[in-house]
């Protein structure tokens, strides 16, 4: 998802880089949604946002191939910055490779999150070991800004 050379035009189905995030906006059927996605210092674990057409948000983390342990089919995932001390969010997970977070919470938090300059989500194993999981959140001023836009209305 990542392509070299820095910033370039934003057009439709293009991958674009800010820092560490790729992002980019997609034609779905005559509507544009915008994902944006950066990845973890620990390990090949994504952190995806994506907007929807209809201003829905989706936030997920991905690891490239399959997380390295075993995830309950629901759970709670703990994250960490400074401007949102601790919240737990429930998340479901698909085939131990991608887990999705209640977007209800989410969509009140994640502009706050936004403005820190790193997340830090714990995972849980099905045993409840917590794997943590460092996300760079900046610069990301035009990486997200349309995904602040029309999922959050600033």
């Amino acid at each position: 998802m990542i392509t070299s050379g820095g910033l370039a035009e934003r057009g439709l189905d293009e991958v674009n880089v800010q820092g560490g995030w790729a992002y980019i906006a997609k034609d779905k059927d005559g509507a544009v949604e915008h994902m944006a996605a950066t990845r973890a210092a620990e390990d090949a674990v994504w952190l995806m946002l994506a907007c929807k057409a209809d201003g829905r948000l989706a936030v997920s983390f991905i690891h490239s191939e399959h997380f390295p342990f075993s995830l309950k089919p629901v759970s709670l995932v703990k994250l960490h910055s400074n401007n949102v001390p601790t919240a737990l969010v429930e998340a479901k997970s698909v085939e131990n490779g991608q887990i999705f977070v209640a977007p209800q919470l989410m969509r009140h938090i994640m502009p706050l999150i936004m403005q820190d300059d790193e997340l830090i989500v714990s995972i849980p194993e099905r045993d409840g070991a917590m794997h943590d999981y460092t996300f760079s959140m900046q610069p990301n001023d035009i990486a997200l800004k349309p995904i602040r836009a029309r999922c959050f209305d600033f």
